[in-house]
């Protein structure tokens, strides 16, 4: 089964750079008021609308969304927490637990969105 997730931004182009430095996702498509990135099976729809322009506070995370999207990598905690600072996100420290057989984290991109890494025991 294919998967996805549709996510607003106030800058598309600012968090499909995000995403794409951080979690090799390809842009297939896109403007200025969406993008779409896929890898294998997923894909991640980033939606600019008048709406989500006016998030007033970019930097921190927002807690209250009841829902954190969650991606599977292969890469250890060290090094996808150095590409997510260096895109303006940040990893939660020193906070990680297993879960399911991985090393497991919560961290946000450089909008505050919140969303967890599941990391393979062999990163």
């Amino acid at each position: 089964m294919k998967t996805g997730f549709v996510m607003y931004a106030s800058s598309v182009s600012r968090l499909s750079d995000f995403y794409s430095h951080v979690f090799a996702l390809n842009k297939v498509e896109g403007d200025n008021s969406y993008a779409l990135l896929a890898d294998g099976d997923f894909e991640l729809v980033l939606l600019e609308t008048e709406a989500s322009k006016t998030v007033s506070d970019l930097h921190s995370p927002r807690a209250s969304t009841p829902i954190k999207p969650t991606f599977f990598i292969n890469t250890s905690l060290e090094i996808i927490s150095e590409m997510i600072k260096n895109k303006g996100g940040s990893v939660f420290p020193p906070k990680n637990w297993e879960f399911g057989g991985r090393k497991v984290c919560d961290a946000h991109d450089c909008e505050g969105n919140i969303f967890q890494l599941r990391i393979d025991q062999d990163a």
